[in-house]
C-alpha cells in the first residue's frame, strides 16, 4: 500500500506566509485607522486563521492499495474510497507561478453520468508527489487517463 501525504513545502509556505500577511494587513490598515490595538488584533486574528487553515485544513492524504483502491483522507478521517480499475481518472492543473500549482483530481466511476464526477483538491500534495501518485493511478485504471488544463464550465441547466 502506497501513501501520499501533503508536501512539507506547501505547509511551510503557509506557515511562513501567515505572519507576513498579518504585517501587510497592519500596514495597509494603518492608512485607514489610527487605532493600533485594533490593527494588531486584526493582524493576529488573520495570522491565526491562516495557520489553522494551513495546519488543519490542508491535511490530506491518499493511499493506493495493490488492487487499485484509492482511499482519500482529510484530517486523518477517511472521506471516500474509489475502485480505480472501475473508474476513469484525470486531473486539472493550473499553474500560477513556478511554485504554486492548483491541482484537482477527477474521478468518474464507469457506468455513471458526468454529473457523478468527483473532484478532489490535491494541491497540498505538491506537483511532484501528485505526479507520482497519478502515475500509480494510471497503472490501475482501465481507460486512458485524462490531463486537462482547466475545469469545464458548468452549463446553465435552467434553460429549457
Amino acid at each position: 500500500m502506497k501513501t501520499y501525504k501533503r508536501a512539507l513545502k506547501t505547509m511551510l509556505m503557509g506557515i511562513i506566509s501567515a505572519p507576513f500577511s498579518a504585517v501587510v494587513v497592519v500596514i495597509v490598515g494603518g492608512f485607514f485607522t489610527e487605532n493600533i490595538s485594533l490593527l494588531i488584533a486584526i493582524g493576529i486574528a488573520l495570522c491565526m486563521v491562516i495557520l489553522c487553515i494551513t495546519i488543519f485544513g490542508e491535511n490530506i492524504s491518499f493511499t493506493i492499495s495493490p488492487e487499485g483502491e484509492l482511499a482519500y483522507y482529510k484530517r486523518g478521517k477517511l472521506i471516500e474510497r474509489y475502485d480505480i480499475p472501475n473508474c476513469q481518472v484525470g486531473y486539472y492543473r493550473k499553474t500560477t507561478d513556478a511554485t504554486d500549482h492548483d491541482i484537482s483530481l477527477r474521478i468518474l466511476p464507469h457506468g455513471k453520468d458526468e454529473m457523478d464526477t468527483v473532484y478532489i483538491d490535491a494541491s497540498p500534495l505538491g506537483l511532484r508527489r501528485f505526479e507520482r501518485m497519478f502515475a500509480e493511478l494510471e497503472r490501475h485504471t482501465m481507460s486512458k487517463p485524462e490531463v486537462l488544463s482547466a475545469k469545464p464550465k458548468q452549463s446553465d441547466q435552467s434553460e429549457e
